[in-house]
């Protein structure tokens, strides 16, 4: 119990939830390539500002709250059909050039958030067993 309250006060559960995050996004972005050519499809995406701004409103709640009473668990995303760019006639924006833009960003957020959950578990085991890195 403890330990679980030491860690929902770090910064682990806000990257878990990214990294559920852009998972999911990753999905989307790779069912809109495999599309691209439906006739009648329309891409779906996840709004990463939206998604951060309610992280930042939950962990301003956390900060203001006793250890351990807030959780991240019930986040999440809402699948929005973006209308960037050219729309065609079937009222489909295809352009694999920023499904594909998307894509390379949405994966280098994914892997830095690996990075950075990769670092802190060990930090957090180099303290456990009393070691200086």
């Amino acid at each position: 119990m403890f330990l679980q309250k030491l860690m929902s006060q770090t910064s682990a559960p806000v990257l878990e939830q990214m990294l559920q995050f852009t998972e999911a996004r990753a999905k989307l972005l790779t069912e809109n390539v495999a599309n691209v050519d439906v006739l009648g499809y329309r891409q779906k995406d996840l709004d990463v500002k939206k998604f951060e701004g309610l992280l930042r409103e939950r962990v301003e709640k956390r900060d203001a709250q006793a250890p351990g009473s807030t959780g991240f668990d019930d986040l999440t995303a809402a699948v929005e059909h973006p209308t960037r760019g050219i729309l065609s006639h079937d009222g489909n924006n295809r352009s694999m050039e920023s499904l594909m833009s998307d894509q390379a960003k949405n994966g280098m957020l994914h892997n830095m958030i690996i990075e950075l959950l990769r670092k802190q578990f060990q930090q957090m085991d180099m303290a456990l067993k009393e070691r200086v890195s």
